[in-house]
């Protein structure tokens, strides 16, 4: 059972602001504290995978301000094989093919311009107001699904604020996810407690990947 994880920061647990995602400055506190959240959340998610019979855990830091430096690399579970950007032109997640069983997201956040959703945002903020697959809005969970689902892998599991959840939920009715916070606006949240956060992204990624063999990679109509 191989588990391919894609990370991003604007849904982690104890994350409540833009600059613990994207603040100029590498040591800036703000930025370090993101890092460690990234990191601890990864760190259950591989734990979860592992728990549910993974033989392997691949891992992507997601979230493009980091450049693959998001993760605490001595405190991330070492278990975990990360991978990074095969190919730009065209776009290739490395280790994401034929082998993989199961894809997860972490971390994640809802598409741009949804309501009552914390730093929403599809690809790019002030670039992108609206993506489209075959008529209907989509944001990065969709898009991944769809890259997964080209190679036959099915996206099983979200962890994220409310709104990306729910985003998750309504596309792909099997997909398990974990909540880790409520939007209020674009840039406040109401924030769940981390560690009990953590406690259930461990448990349900499990779950997830228990039932992966009969979740559905997504291939839509052309």
């Amino acid at each position: 059972m191989v588990v391919w994880i894609c990370t991003d920061m604007e849904g982690l647990a104890g994350v409540t602001s833009w600059d613990q995602c994207s603040h100029p400055d590498d040591d800036s506190p703000e930025y370090l504290h993101g890092r460690a959240q990234l990191t601890e959340d990864a760190n259950a998610a591989i734990a979860g995978s592992f728990d549910a019979g993974a033989t392997e855990v691949r891992i992507l830091d997601g979230h493009g301000r980091n450049q693959n430096r998001g993760f605490i690399a001595e405190r991330l579970d070492q278990r975990a094989k990360r991978v990074w950007i095969a190919s730009r032109k065209p776009l290739r997640w490395e280790g994401l093919d034929e082998d993989v069983d199961a894809v997860a997201m972490i971390g994640q956040h809802a598409r741009v311009g949804t309501l009552g959703a914390f730093l929403d945002h599809t690809q790019a903020s002030k670039v992108i107001c609206s993506y489209r697959i075959n008529g209907c809005e989509q944001g990065e969970i969709g898009q991944m699904a769809l890259y997964a689902g080209a190679v036959g892998a099915p996206l099983v599991y979200v962890s994220g604020d409310e709104a990306a959840c729910a985003e998750a939920r309504s596309l792909f009715p099997h997909v398990v996810t974990t909540p880790t916070k409520r939007g209020i606006r674009w840039d406040a949240c109401e924030l769940y407690d981390p560690a009990t956060v953590r406690e259930g992204i461990r448990r349900d990624i499990a779950r997830a990947i228990a039932g992966a063999k009969s979740a559905p990679a997504w291939q839509p109509a052309p």
